[in-house]
């Protein structure tokens, strides 16, 4: 079998710098006023067009593939040929991607994910109609019986587009401060910038000066395309295991189905932000060879829900996966560790502001002003370094771990089984060293190995949980 038709265009899209040729001499033929050279001439031009039709049909031609019981075949090449096998069994997520503009020509985006691919590129990725992508979908993890499926509430799924929008944080907090700060500087900025828009903005403005609303009105429009891309992202999502797969499926305008094996899932991370903390929502995702790789993927398998209903849902599809009560917590010695990168932070933005008063005259209540708003982010640090004091250490039950700690601006627990962890270390710093600690570092097989590090534990206690 081949690809889909429409393979051609992207192979035509590779060569495309090919075409300056004939725009070049198009372009200085026409300068001179030289019309009868140029159309003397054109059987160049569409030479250089048919040799890159040509190529990019040669191209799709040149990729064969054919599966069986046991493996996936896979022929590629122009001049020189290579020949490709995957096994079946060595498949750990298969995953497919219909967008909206590929919709018209019947074409869907299809990956294959193995443990030897890249960290960047899958294994195999092709356009297919729908109906063989369903097939190979279907040798990976069997039927999808939706109405026997798992789906998340439209109220977690709106819960996750709107707190767990990457942008979500970041455009509010910016537009206050453009808002705050345009009582200071926007009055100028306003008929030089905004132009036509000031109108708008001044009936919108609320008191504010109208380039500073204008600005924090367009912010917040992104933070609100942000999130409805998020949404339609997760709309009618349905989870369910079938065949030792996981089968997931969401998506409006762009639809996305995956199959992902289910013994080979690495772990499950029930991730916390502040904001989510506070409310007491919860987010599961899962690390897997394959399965969030790609920007458009969606990364979140159980939505924002409260903890009653994540318990459920959890027990649902993770029933061996459960986070165990913590039984080495961090020292109270090593209580520094975890907030003074935060006040180093706080401390540091203290001391740019007050450089800034004393050499910027006449900037003093926009440097008061901005020094108080790059607090918010430092003073959420410093928070979330106290939540991990409070929550983080780890746990062992049978043969799985209980990880809990931060990274950034989240508060992890991630739950793996023993065989998915392929290195544990103890890490001791200067400071560390008389005081009998240490970090343990963990780290999980995925694509590439991801690291996982619980800070200030008991050097004794910390080497039980070697493997």
């Amino acid at each position: 079998m081949r690809a889909h038709p429409i393979t051609i265009v992207g192979n035509l899209w590779r060569v495309r710098y090919l075409i300056v040729i004939p725009v070049l001499r198009g372009f200085f033929l026409a300068l001179g006023g030289n019309l009868t050279d140029w159309a003397r001439g054109s059987w160049l031009d569409i030479m250089i067009l048919l040799g890159m039709l040509g190529f990019a049909v040669l191209r799709w031609r040149g990729v064969l593939f054919l599966w069986d019981e046991k493996l996936l075949h896979i022929r590629s090449g122009l001049i020189f040929s290579a020949d490709a096998a995957i096994p079946w069994k060595k498949v750990v997520t298969v995953s497919v991607y219909e967008s909206f503009y590929l919709r018209p020509f019947r074409a869907v985006r299809l990956r294959l994910d193995t443990l030897g691919g890249s960290a960047r590129e899958s294994n195999f990725s092709i356009l297919l109609d729908p109906e063989t992508a369903g097939l190979l979908l279907e040798k990976h993890g069997g039927k999808f019986p939706r109405e026997k499926s798992f789906a998340p509430s439209k109220r977690s799924i709106l819960g996750q587009s709107l707190l767990n929008s990457n942008s979500f944080a970041g455009i509010v907090f910016a537009a206050a401060f453009i808002s705050q700060s345009g009582q200071l500087i926007g009055q100028g900025l306003a008929g030089e910038v905004i132009g036509a828009f000031e109108e708008v903005a001044r009936a919108l403005a609320f008191g504010l000066p109208p380039a500073a609303a204008a600005i924090a009105i367009l912010l917040l429009a992104g933070w609100a395309v942000s999130s409805l891309l998020e949404l339609d992202r997760y709309s009618d999502m349905m989870i369910n295991i079938e065949n030792g797969a996981l089968r997931i499926s969401a998506g409006l305008l762009t639809k996305r189905e995956y199959s992902v094996a289910y013994g080979k899932i690495g772990y499950v991370n029930i991730r916390q932000s502040l904001i989510t903390k506070l409310l007491g929502l919860y987010s599961l995702y899962i690390s897997a060879v394959g399965y969030a790789k790609q920007k458009e993927d969606i990364s979140c398998l159980i939505p924002a829900e409260s903890g009653e209903a994540f318990e459920r849902s959890r027990l649902r599809f993770f029933p061996r996966l459960a986070p165990a009560p913590r039984t080495l917590a961090p020292e109270k010695k090593g209580a520094a560790r975890f907030v003074m990168p935060a006040v180093y932070f706080c401390l540091g933005i203290i001391l740019i502001t007050l450089l800034a008063l004393w050499r910027a005259e006449g900037w003093g209540r926009f440097i008061i002003f901005a020094g108080a708003m790059a607090m918010v982010p430092a003073l959420c640090f410093l928070a979330v370094g106290v939540a991990d004091y409070r929550t983080g250490g780890i746990s062992k039950e049978d043969d799985v771990y209980t990880l809990r700690y931060s990274k950034g601006f989240y508060l992890h627990t991630v739950v793996a089984r023993a065989d998915k962890i392929v290195q544990v270390e103890l890490n001791q710093s200067i400071f560390q060293r008389g005081k009998n600690m240490c970090d343990l570092i963990v780290h999980t097989r995925c694509e590439g190995r991801r690291r996982h590090r619980l800070r200030s534990l008991d050097m004794r206690e910390a080497r039980k949980y070697l493997l």
